[in-house]
């Protein structure tokens, strides 16, 4: 419109000079007759001066858009054809109407977008290169991972990490935000414990810290690998990886906390087999002179035999 708009100012300043001059009456009304419109030549996408190596920048595209192809580290028609549309697509700034004119282009020059890539399994491939690694250089390569690092980065196995993009964890903070019992409840056992030993090379596990009787119910560690809390306030459920069902014993007579436990061996009563039973009192005993505090905490006398013999 605007170029239309351009012609017929034109034409009425040319019959107005026409006029004065005494070209044309001035009694002649003013006509337009006809109008020709061609595009300019630099805004033509299937101008037939393009050919493979043109440079991208010759494409009358926004600046956004050449700044996202320099970003993709291309520079010539040509390296469309190694890139395909859904990664061109993944770019903010370049949308559908762009890469259908970008494909045009190329259909022309005989070329076409690569196809797009299989995201698990590139997924796959990646996850198992990093488990191909050795456990020093694994650790290595997972210290300090950020959130948006892909799940893949991790290493775990094919079907953990399946497992995970089904369930829509795609990044490693996507999983770091889960509670270690959400986790456990989707995977299982082994996957569970496999998750949490590949966060923990991270140096950031979990949004929220676990608790050691956490980590010891969902079978993610060892009571050897456990660091007994001592702490007087402890609550005396927290030490069932060390005095297993005895804790039940124990919180029926009114035990709830470690400083009650220790009061309790304390004035002998720990060693009572009539009051506690002889496998909940050896634990008791074990626990308190291993972890808390060397004697005194009488043992049992067939706690001591049993010593004796080892």
């Amino acid at each position: 419109m605007a170029a239309l708009r351009t012609a017929v100012m034109e034409a009425r300043r040319v019959h107005a000079i026409s006029q004065q001059e005494g070209v044309v009456s001035s009694a002649t009304p003013f006509a337009f007759h006809s109008f020709n419109w061609r595009p300019k030549t630099a805004n033509r996408l299937d101008t037939p001066l393009l050919s493979p190596e043109t440079p991208i920048e010759e494409l009358p595209l926004r600046k956004s858009v050449h700044e996202a192809f320099k970003a993709l580290n291309i520079y010539c028609i040509e390296d469309l054809s190694a890139i395909s549309e859904g990664e061109l697509l993944a770019e903010v700034s370049i949308g559908r109407k762009t890469t259908n004119r970008l494909r045009e282009i190329l259909a022309g020059l005989g070329m076409e977008f690569s196809p797009n890539p299989d995201h698990r399994q590139r997924a796959l491939d990646q996850s198992k290169a990093i488990q191909a690694l050795s456990y020093e250089a694994r650790a290595v390569a997972l210290r300090d991972l950020k959130d948006s690092s892909p799940t893949a980065s991790l290493g775990l196995r094919p079907a953990t990490l399946i497992r995970a993009l089904d369930l829509g964890h795609e990044s490693v903070g996507a999983l770091r935000r889960l509670r270690l019992v959400t986790i456990c409840e989707a995977f299982g056992k082994r996957e569970t414990r496999e998750i949490y030993e590949a966060l923990m090379l991270t140096d950031r596990p979990f949004a929220a810290s676990a608790k050691p009787v956490e980590l010891w119910r969902h079978g993610l560690a060892d009571t050897d690998e456990l660091v007994a809390p001592t702490a007087a306030h402890t609550p005396i459920e927290e030490l069932r990886p060390w005095l297993g069902t005895s804790v039940d014993a124990l919180q029926a007579r009114g035990i709830y906390t470690l400083d009650a436990l220790r009061r309790f061996a304390v004035d002998k009563a720990v060693t009572s087999r009539r009051r506690l039973g002889k496998v909940t009192a050896e634990r008791v005993a074990t626990f308190l002179v291993t972890h808390v505090s060397p004697e005194p905490y009488p043992r049992p006398a067939h706690f001591r035999a049993v010593s004796m013999r080892h």
